[in-house]
């Protein structure tokens, strides 16, 4: 097909060429020069053009001069923030592309007490010193919202994800109930990480795969669609987004439709159980799955919530937020633990002192301090972002540096220079959760799910060591640290090691 195509274009190039040679042989009499011929071959094509060709053309042409006049002058120079005289970083070009820590510690250096900026995919993020991370984490979501940047910047305009306000039904669930829970889903919890675990090295039936294979899948597809639309000018994003955000959005459809039976089922069920304890009588349990997300998301719903699509948004908002970072931890945990099988031993000996009957009683989760360190200082040095606490004001800000930030400013904190801090972690033997460690966030804005999500890690940890032997491949050593055009860091997909049943 490639062959007749060039043949054509080839033709018409030949066809123009005489056209002009034929023009310019008939009018040498008048002495005109070849500016002037080509403008007269110019009008020439042009009246023999059809009005549909003719309209494209304008179109294009017009394109092209709106994208590069807002490249050139009107965002440089009328938008950009530059204008308010804050200093300009880019990250790295060529073999370390997209690789942010470079940058950052060029600023540490220049810029220890005051914001600078960096521009990404037509966005300009400020940048503040981590000396200054008290002022961004006091900001409330009124002000600066982590949602809004997420669904702007990360997400192409999809609102992927739920409100930041504090007080909806899901994250109230997330902060509170699902924190509490923990005695109660426990024992599930563990049998879920051997499903888990078991599904991973062999057949595991009673899961549906379908439902698996989306939740992997969302996030992968929300990255692709944030990785190509990168690349396009910022004016045209809006279009480019609605085309390579589409597959997030068709698995977003494709888990609502594979959840709907099951969550219309909870709905009848826990109405059922409602109207018979108000006739007086027994009551029944909420539904056979005992103490669930969706049970307590059902408990805590205002009337005018109550119903199966509300359930389904937010079950689905609660594992596409989860299901990434979770993921991740246990990752560096692994790595953590197989790069230094001295802590292997340890770990295990610590987990014997409170295992009963083979399982971890959940009241125990809190009494494994080794596990804790472990699982707080490898999210120190092995973080999701260089970058955190990212927001888009909501209205004007005044910081104690720098000038008076306008409304729809990305915002954020040098996260990097906190967690690999000299200063803060002189001999990082252990640590505890407090204002230096941002992996989940802080103060107003802070993970709802932390504590939950942290629990849910330990057991899937405990299970891991206690039944299962781990070791790295011959040869290997710990995998890369890989980043996305955004500066957030990814796992090595293809990073492999070894795991097998323990003989005991």
């Amino acid at each position: 097909m490639g062959l007749p195509t060039f043949h054509r274009l080839s033709e018409q190039y030949e066809t123009l060429l005489e056209q002009f040679t034929v023009m310019q042989a008939a009018l040498a009499p008048l002495n005109l020069t070849r500016w002037q011929l080509v403008r007269l071959l110019g009008a020439q094509i042009w009246r023999d053009t059809s009005p549909t060709i003719r309209t494209g053309l304008i179109v294009l042409v017009s394109g092209v001069l709106i994208l590069t006049l807002d490249a050139v002058i009107l965002h440089p120079y009328v938008y950009s923030l530059r204008r308010l005289g804050i200093p300009k970083l880019s990250p790295s070009k060529g073999k370390h592309a997209f690789d942010y820590k470079p940058m950052l510690d060029e600023a540490a250096r220049k810029y220890p007490d005051r914001p600078w900026l960096f521009a990404y995919s037509g966005f300009e993020f400020v940048v503040f010193p981590s000396a200054y991370v008290e002022e961004v984490r006091r900001l409330p979501a009124r002000k600066a919202s982590l949602v809004d940047f997420l669904t702007t910047v990360q997400f192409g305009g999809w609102h992927l994800i739920g409100p930041d306000d504090s007080s909806n039904t899901l994250h109230k669930t997330a902060s509170t109930d699902l924190a509490r829970s923990v005695g109660n889903m426990g024992v599930g919890h563990q049998q879920a990480a051997r499903r888990a675990c078991e599904s991973t090295i062999g057949p595991c039936p009673d899961r549906d795969p379908r439902w698996l294979k989306a939740v992997q899948r969302l996030p992968i597809a929300v990255g692709v669609g944030l990785y190509i639309s990168c690349l396009f000018p910022r004016l045209l994003r809006p279009i480019i987004a609605t085309i390579f955000y589409s597959p997030a959005w068709l698995l977003y459809r494709w888990m609502a439709y594979l959840l709907r039976p099951t969550l219309e089922q909870a709905v009848k069920d826990f109405q059922q159980t409602n109207t018979d304890t108000k006739q007086g009588r027994e009551k029944q349990p909420q539904s056979q799955g005992g103490t669930t997300l969706v049970n307590l998301l059902m408990a805590r719903y205002k009337p005018e919530e109550f119903q199966a699509d509300q359930l389904i948004r937010d079950v689905i908002t609660a594992t596409f937020e989860s299901a990434p970072a979770t993921a991740v931890s246990i990752y560096w945990m692994l790595i953590e633990i197989i790069l230094r099988p001295d802590l292997i031993d340890e770990l295990r000996e610590e987990l014997a002192t409170v295992m009963k009957d083979g399982k971890l009683p959940p009241t125990q989760l809190a009494e494994l301090p080794k596990m804790d360190s472990l699982m707080r200082e490898s999210a120190r040095v092995n973080t999701f972002h260089y970058l955190g606490l990212s927001r888009i004001l909501r209205s004007p800000v005044q910081f104690s540096v720098g000038p008076k930030l306008p409304k729809g400013t990305i915002i954020c904190v040098d996260q990097d220079n906190i967690h690999n801090s000299s200063t803060l972690y002189t001999d990082p033997q252990y640590t505890s959760n407090g204002p230096d460690l941002l992996t989940w966030g802080d103060r107003p804005q802070v993970c709802p799910g932390r504590v939950f999500g942290g629990n849910t890690i330990k057991i899937l940890l405990a299970h891991l060591l206690i039944n299962y032997d781990l070791k790295l491949e011959p040869g290997k050593g710990k995998p890369p640290r890989l980043s996305f055009p955004n500066g957030s860091v990814q796992p090595d997909m293809n990073f492999k090691f070894m795991i097998r049943k323990r003989r005991v």
